[in-house]
């Protein structure tokens, strides 16, 4: 795993270097939470609101190029930010299965068996 220290403090002008000279890296968080939590880390430093467009530009691209989030990932987390002032991480609203254990196993089976005439 790579870590990249301090990313989030860059300025402006290093940013821009940055994305220029890394033109095929590529990098990826260990874990979503992490991610965002950098990513609020950067805004926040960065004053995103008070920026002018051109520097928004740079740190949405900046985001997307470390984080390996796609425009659209980006653009709602920014929002997100811009908000509430802050990235939290939402729960999904999906059915989750619990895990299968022997016994759901055993009875699955024993369900879907057929008796044959």
């Amino acid at each position: 795993m790579i870590s990249v220290l301090g990313a989030e403090k860059l300025s402006l002008v290093e940013i821009e270097a940055f994305l220029m000279a890394s033109d095929g890296v590529r990098f990826v968080g260990s874990s979503r939470v992490e991610l965002y939590k950098w990513v609020e880390r950067l805004l926040c430093h960065h004053e995103y609101p008070l920026q002018k467009r051109r520097a928004k530009g740079l740190l949405r691209a900046y985001v997307e190029r470390l984080t390996g989030f796609s425009r659209a990932q980006s653009t709602r987390l920014i929002g997100n930010y811009l908000k509430a002032g802050r990235i939290v991480l939402k729960p999904s609203l999906r059915p989750r299965f619990s895990p299968a254990t022997p016994g759901r196993r055993e009875l699955l089976a024993r369900s879907t068996r057929r008796t044959i005439p």
